[in-house]
This record gives structure tokens, sequence and C-alpha cells, in this order.
């Protein structure tokens, strides 16, 4: 009789590690969709700005990257300006989330490019933002 009982201890103690570990497993979800959606449904924000003349969303999610194309007058928007213009768009993405973050942590996971449209020969990429870090690294002359 104690060697029945021990056996259905350890069956029910196996029985509950292999539940905890797979809701463990299963509580990383894949936020890329959710992120590309709050992104592309922010990019027209940037669209008010004077000087912004055109801007672009895409997602590549093999590769865990968004790309923000962006055409602007430098003539009337400054770099240190540009670089406000994207975060307030990416800080108003990251508000938008299901459980709201601040757009580092909502990008950390994720790769981030900034290119220039229009005349990009010069410089096509003006900001990137790699996976795993925070900071944006921005190319400009």
């Amino acid at each position: 009789m104690n060697l029945l009982r021990t056996f259905q201890m350890l069956i029910v103690m196996i029985v509950s590690v292999t539940i905890i570990a797979g809701c463990q497993g299963g509580s990383k979800k894949d936020t890329f969709p959710e992120v590309s959606d709050k992104l592309s449904e922010s990019i027209k924000q940037m669209d008010k700005h004077p000087g912004i003349l055109l801007t672009g969303f895409a997602a590549d999610p093999k590769e865990k990257l968004y790309k923000v194309g962006i055409e602007y007058d430098p003539s009337q928007i400054s770099s240190e300006q540009l670089k406000q213009i994207v975060i307030d768009y990416l800080s108003h993405a990251a508000s938008n989330l299901s459980t709201p973050s601040s757009w580092e942590e909502m990008l950390k996971p994720f790769h981030l490019r900034i290119e220039k449209l229009g005349d990009a020969k010069k410089t096509p990429v003006i900001a990137e933002k790699d996976i795993g870090s925070t900071e944006i690294k921005w190319l400009f002359e």
C-alpha cells in the first residue's frame, strides 16, 4: 500500500512539473505581428510634421526586421528634429500595444532600420537598432 502511494505521488509530481514547464514555455508569445501592426498604424503620425514628405513601413518576420522609410526636406527638419519625430512615432506605437511599454522594450527582440526615401543615394540607411539592443544608432553625416 505504501509503495502504491509513493508511485501515485511520483506520477502527480511528474505531471505537475510537465504542466508547469509547458506553461512557462508557452508564455513567450510571438509579439512580432502586434508590434508590426502598431508601427504600421502609427506611421502616418510622422506625416503631420512639416518637412516630412513621405513615409512607409515594411516588416520581414523571418529576419525579425522592421523598416521605416522617411523622405524629408533637410532644409525644414534638422537631424535632431528628425530623431525626435522618430522617437515620438516609436513611443506612440509602444503606448498602443495590448500591454503598453516603452519603445525600447517593444523593439528589443527585433531589428529596426530607418531608411531615407527619395534621394537615398548618399545615405540609404539613416539609423539602425540591432536585435537585443535598446539603442538606435544614427548614421547621419
